[in-house]
């Protein structure tokens, strides 16, 4: 059989680590304790062989049980129901959100429960450690009720539930009828080899705390406009991708390739401080202002004297080495699979930018000052007035020449304009290095619309000296480099829209051709279409005052969701499949986004409705 879709698997989350299911009741990706730990499931890059486990019906001989499935609610717990014809099963899967189960270890909790007539349950476990290249010995314990442990190295797994028949090879099963009514629950813990063994989980009480708090804390969104469901179940994307630590992932995975069968896969299991200063500006303008202070306090433990560097490990220390997993066949033989992240070592103008207009967007809201932020910004502003004549690796991390990208610029000039504006309101530099950092930003401002705008085709380039475009040159509009309705804006978001145009309302990054000398990211072949930068695109109409544009281009965009409302990082719009590594917090960051811009536009009277309502007056 295929390998399912990117987009049909269910995504689970603690805060902690995250868990990716199937419709059939697998779950083919898990990483124990942390996002980027080793994977005990890891079929989703390679096969069963690499490890899963599914909880679902027993085989069936004649035709598959008809399923659905759904989060409950405002959560981030799935719901899968089968119709089996003898019976109707329903499994949760769950991670316990924080607190709900009253002590630390990680885990994933299944509940399965007979709603109809009578069905026989089947959890087949089969844990392999290390992404899938380890063997553990699995043993049944006694500790008053069944349970599996499995060792491997350092880790140790505890599955509780019904008991399992321990098979050649290391896997487990079950299979147990059920009447309606009847439930089992399955909790599989992770723990510190030679640590005490966690208490057993026999009831649903971790269920109810879980919904608990998803539901809690989605209320608390202020977003009343349309599409307000899309936005809170991206919003809640997101909040999942959120560490507990204070930083954010990309995405929880690695190596989901795009497109299939190329070579750009990439471990985003990581914290980019430009994708989670984005992703906290989100949560921000839709009112949740925890998670942008537990970030900056992130920031100010961790990022050194000089400014940020453009990822870190979730707990502040370097990404490892990239390496490759040869024992892994890749997605659908997408290889190679990596771990790691070589772009830790790259040169990056634009992060300083995203970091400080976040900064700025928390003062704007209100949120108390900090000094050792102030300290921190005023750092990143210094380094930008160091290092902006220098060429970079640009925000896609190209992996060709350095060059001078002008997006990188335009986040440049961003990062000055607004550490001016905030050291200024909390007197914390003096007025020397303010007039003469304003007067740095004013000099990157006028050299990038000299020398990275083209007059002729009334559009800013991808870079100095470049033809081509790049869709991040939207941002243009987004910062106010320029305002909105300056036809140099208008002219490139045009630009963007016609040259970079992959089909059905995508976008491109940028050009892309098959030999690697002719693509500015030095890799070979094309990539598919980028689903934050589609979203960028709506947003950006709708600030130039497109209105009807940017909602016909939002809802085909929405339409493009997963069933449960979740987006990859691209989208093939010819096969009409999702790719990259998911969910990806940057197309839902952009979600929210284009939601809010097309929402503030539809609230700003036109100049026909200001006249009428001026002659009623």
């Amino acid at each position: 059989m295929p390998d399912p879709l990117i987009e049909e698997h269910a995504f689970l989350s603690n805060t902690r680590t995250a868990a990716l299911a199937r419709p059939d009741g697998t779950i083919a990706w898990l990483c124990l304790p942390g996002f980027d730990s080793n994977a005990v499931f890891a079929s989703l890059l390679g096969s069963s062989a690499n490890g899963y486990w599914r909880v679902g019906p027993a085989t069936y001989t004649s035709t598959p049980p008809v399923s659905q499935r759904r989060y409950i609610g405002d959560t981030l717990a799935v719901e899968q129901t089968w119709d089996t014809g003898s019976g109707v099963l329903e499994v949760v899967d769950f991670l316990p959100a924080p607190d709900a189960t009253g002590y630390e270890p990680p885990m994933v909790v299944r509940v399965a429960t007979c709603r109809s007539g009578m069905v026989r349950l089947a959890s087949e476990f089969r844990p392999r450690p290390g992404y899938g290249s380890l063997t553990p010995a699995l043993h049944e314990v006694d500790y008053g009720t069944p349970r599996l442990r499995a060792t491997a190295g350092s880790d140790t797994y505890w599955l509780d539930g019904p008991s399992h028949s321990i098979n050649l090879g290391s896997t487990a099963s079950c299979d147990t009828p059920l009447r309606a009514g009847q439930s089992i629950v399955f909790a599989l813990t992770w723990t510190r080899t030679g640590t005490p063994a966690p208490p057993p989980i026999t009831d649903s009480t971790a269920l109810e705390a879980t919904k608990r708090y998803w539901t809690e804390w989605a209320s608390a969104c202020t977003y009343q406009g349309r599409d307000r469901d899309a936005v809170v179940r991206s919003a809640l994307t997101l909040k999942g991708l959120c560490d507990a630590g204070g930083a954010a992932v990309a995405a929880p995975t690695t190596s989901l390739p795009a497109p299939i069968g190329g070579v750009r896969n990439w471990d985003y299991r990581y914290t980019w401080p430009r994708d989670t200063a984005w992703i906290m500006q989100s949560l921000l303008s839709l009112g949740y202002t925890e998670e942008a202070t537990a970030y900056r306090d992130w920031l100010t433990a961790h990022v050194g004297p000089c400014g940020p560097t453009p990822l870190y490990s979730l707990n502040g220390e370097p990404v490892p080495a990239e390496e490759t997993l040869p024992h892994l066949r890749g997605y659908r033989g997408s290889k190679p699979v990596r771990i790691g992240n070589a772009a830790a070592g790259q040169h990056q103008l634009d992060v300083y930018g995203e970091l400080a207009d976040l900064l700025a967007q928390m003062d704007d809201a209100g949120i108390p000052p900090c000094p050792d932020a102030d300290r921190l910004l005023l750092a990143t502003a210094l380094t930008v007035e160091a290092l902006w004549e220098q060429p970079d690796d640009g925000m896609w991390e190209s992996r060709g020449p350095r060059r001078r990208y002008v997006s990188s610029l335009v986040w440049a000039w961003v990062a000055l304009d607004r550490a001016v504006r905030v050291l200024e309101r909390h007197g914390a530099a003096d007025k020397e290095t303010l007039v003469r950092l304003a007067a740095t930003a004013e000099t990157i401002h006028a050299e990038v619309c000299a020398r990275g705008y083209d007059a002729e085709r009334n559009t800013f380039t991808q870079y100095f000296g470049s033809q081509d475009l790049d869709a991040s040159l939207l941002h243009i509009a987004r910062v106010r480099f320029l305002p909105p309705d300056d036809k140099r804006v208008i002219g490139t978001v045009e630009a963007v829209g016609r040259e970079l145009s992959a089909g059905g309302g995508m976008l491109l990054r940028y050009p892309t051709h098959t030999d690697a000398a002719d693509n500015v990211d030095g890799l070979a072949d094309h990539e598919g279409a980028f689903l934050a930068t589609a979203f960028w695109m709506a947003e950006a109409l709708a600030l130039i005052g497109r209105d009807a544009d940017a909602r016909d281009l939002l809802d085909r965009l929405l339409a493009v969701r997963s069933d449960l409302g979740l987006l990859a990082e691209q989208y093939d719009p010819a096969q009409e499949i999702h790719l990259g590594n998911y969910p990806q917090g940057l197309s839902h960051d952009g979600l929210i986004r284009a939601a809010l811009a097309i929402n503030a536009a539809s609230m700003v009277p036109t100049d026909g409705e200001l006249m009428l309502a001026a002659a009623e007056g």
